[in-house]
């Protein structure tokens, strides 16, 4: 992963170079070993990397590329390299190079602002196309690579990280207290706001143009994939097709020699890609690439222990995996150190668990560390696939699937067939009273009741959230539940998160089931190849059969391998001390979002009554706090409070 930077002044503003260094040390964290400034005519572009992504395989050591009047700054990994170099060459246009950044600027010049579509790979990249003096950018779908941007005066800054962008000395500097107070309540919030007025996200799956004395547009490029209800091939040649595109994910994603981490859990998404890459070695015969497992050992009784079912697939493929216990990993330390390195409110909740497993890939020699992320969204769907059969009236094969799954009473039925399938202006009516399955059926959230009444409803947030939620037009509820859980703005960010951490730890984090061949396909098949009563993932545990024990593939009653106990632990332990200290004048207070009084309030129901949910919401709240303070802290300017025009909480250099 890199540090990009582009500074775009009106036509005839000279960029100044010295202040585009001081923007891309900002990023340092990002990289600094090799880095490149390049000034053409009044446009800065620049890049910077660490040494270890100088590979070929990863990021390459080309960090900004010009071809005559077209430039390019790239943040990327690029997949199926062979096939693009073949679709460039059929476009007439011979690669400078095979690196990710040359690799794009010709596929710039192949296709212009349509090239995001033909690129596979975790990418954002920045291109100065001086030959109509407009800036084009542009994010992959899974949102890997974070990009953010801010319109100052007649200018345009893009960069990897919004402390770049304030190191420019007009960047807006002003917080967003509506998209604050979103984050407060852990609401769905938007994919491109930040809670710096001023600079925007770009949204994964997104391309930015811009000129001078234009505003941004900013477009998807990514259509999300219709999945479908019905139809497609048999059961058991769509799984050996999957198996083969599994195959092929793999193996792009792979070191090209030596080894590559895997997080290894019992579940069924990361035991299938080790499965299949463990085979890739092996029917390859190929000795010079390893694939090794790292796990991590909860206590027993933990409802995240999953250690059995791990060690029956490691020793089903004869190897051992690298073990990690959870008990050594505190999840809350240093909570006020780490809220002031990060650039926005939001915590990982896993952070320091994503980190050492990260670390351990490191010591195991690998710089490319997979995971099983995307399963859940590809090859599984919850019971919105029932109100699918009601409201198509499809009563029978209803009652036979409600059977199969244990049934329950007609009250349960109702509320997994009927409520969902209501229309949205008569779900709207019924969330105030309706409690927590409308507003599961609408996928909206609603803000908690430590968050002050007078703000939510000045501010509008109910309305904002439910802008944030996309209509499901005429999609099926089981095809837009999967839509969303793949677009959703929460998954982008945490996706860059996981992105940020590894390579801080000195590794790549690359997920194989996001390939886009494997996204597609999954897309086209029946609902039924996710689940069926009790079933869920058939198509994708079919499709790995012979590359697991059975045991492991066959169904289970219930999920495993959660680490909510490990998490809710901590924050019981560290809440109480923290309360004590910030609560009695939170800064959230005095900006209006936060009743201090219903926090406490809520923090004692959430003990009383063991809820978990409530814990992790009120602790998302506490990490807000935190950052206000470590930011005001930090800061080399001073905090002010201002009342008059609305309370507001502005940083002063």
């Amino acid at each position: 992963m890199s540090a990009l930077l582009g500074v775009f002044g009106a036509p005839g503003a000279a960029a100044d170079p010295r202040q585009a260094a001081r923007m891309l040390g900002a990023m340092a964290s990002r990289g600094a070993d090799c880095s490149a400034v390049r000034r053409i005519g009044t446009v800065v572009l620049a890049a910077a990397r660490h040494a270890w992504e100088l590979d070929a395989a990863l990021s390459g050591s080309v960090t900004v590329v010009q071809q005559d009047d077209v430039a390019v700054a790239a943040d990327a990994s690029l997949f199926y390299r062979t096939d693009l170099v073949r679709k460039l060459r059929e476009r007439g246009v011979r690669p400078l190079g095979d690196s990710p950044s040359q690799l794009i600027l010709s596929a710039y010049l192949a296709w212009g602002v349509d090239c995001a579509r033909e690129l596979e790979g975790d990418f954002a990249f920045v291109v100065w196309d001086a030959r109509t003096r407009s800036v084009f950018a542009a994010r992959d779908f899974t949102g890997k690579r974070p990009l953010f941007y801010a319109q100052v005066g007649d200018g345009l800054l893009v960069a990897s990280s919004i402390v770049a962008l304030e190191a420019h000395p007009e960047c807006p500097r002003e917080l967003d207290l509506a998209v604050l107070a979103e984050e407060v309540g852990a609401l769905t919030g938007s994919e491109t706001d930040t809670c710096w007025k001023g600079i925007q996200r770009l949204a994964p799956g997104h391309s930015l143009r811009w000129r001078a004395g234009e505003p941004v547009h900013t477009a998807a490029w990514w259509p999300v994939p219709e999945f479908s209800d019905s139809g497609g091939a048999s059961f058991d040649d769509a799984a050996a097709e999957l198996r083969t595109l599994l195959l092929a994910a793999m193996n792009e994603r792979m070191a090209a020699t030596g080894p590559t981490a895997l997080c290894l859990s019992g579940g069924w998404d990361s035991p299938s890609l080790f499965g299949v890459g463990r085979e890739l070695l092996r029917s390859a015969g190929d000795t010079t690439r390893r694939l090794e497992p790292i796990s991590i050992s909860f206590p027993p009784g933990d409802p995240g222990r999953e250690d059995d079912v791990i060690s029956s697939i490691v020793a089903y493929w004869k190897a051992d995996t690298a073990w990690l216990r959870s008990d050594d990993i505190p999840p809350l330390d240093d909570l006020l150190e780490r809220a002031s390195r990060r650039e926005e409110p939001f915590p990982h909740p896993f952070e320091l668990m994503n980190r050492a497993l990260a670390r351990t890939g490191r010591s195991l020699g690998s710089r490319i560390v997979l995971d099983g992320n995307g399963g859940d969204q590809l090859f599984q769907v919850s019971t919105a696939y029932l109100t699918d059969l009601f409201s198509s009236g499809k009563w029978p094969s209803l009652a036979r699937e409600w059977q199969a799954m244990g049934g329950g009473g007609w009250r349960s039925l109702l509320g997994q067939t009927v409520l969902p399938s209501l229309p949205p202006g008569v779900l709207h009516r019924m969330a105030g009273v309706g409690g927590k399955a409308v507003r599961s059926a609408m996928l909206e959230r609603r803000p908690p009741p430590w968050m002050s009444e007078r703000f939510v409803r000045e501010h509008r947030l109910l309305e904002r959230e439910r802008s944030h939620v996309p209509a499901r037009g005429d999609r099926s509820h089981s095809a837009y539940e999967t839509a969303w859980q793949l677009t959703r703005p929460l998954v982008g960010r945490m996706t860059a998160l996981l992105g940020t951490f590894a390579m801080e730890e000195g590794v790549e984090h690359r997920s194989p089931f996001t390939d886009s061949r494997v996204l597609a396909f999954a897309a086209s098949r029946p609902v039924t190849d996710r689940r069926s009563g009790r079933e869920t993932k058939r198509l994708l545990r079919h499709a790995v059969k012979g590359l697991l024990p059975e045991a492991v593939l066959a169904p289970r009653p219930y999920r495993t391998g959660s680490p909510i106990r490990y998490l809710t632990s901590a924050i019981r332990s560290a809440m109480p001390s923290l309360i004590e200290r910030t609560m009695k004048e939170p800064i959230l207070g005095d900006l209006g979002i936060l009743d201090p009084k219903a926090f406490r309030q809520s923090w004692d129901d959430s003990v009383r009554q063991d809820d978990q949910n409530l814990c992790v919401s009120l602790y998302l709240t506490m990490e807000v706090e935190l950052w206000l303070r470590a930011r005001a802290a930090h800061d080399a300017g001073e905090v002010r409070r201002s009342q008059s025009a609305g309370t507001r909480l502005a940083i002063v250099s």
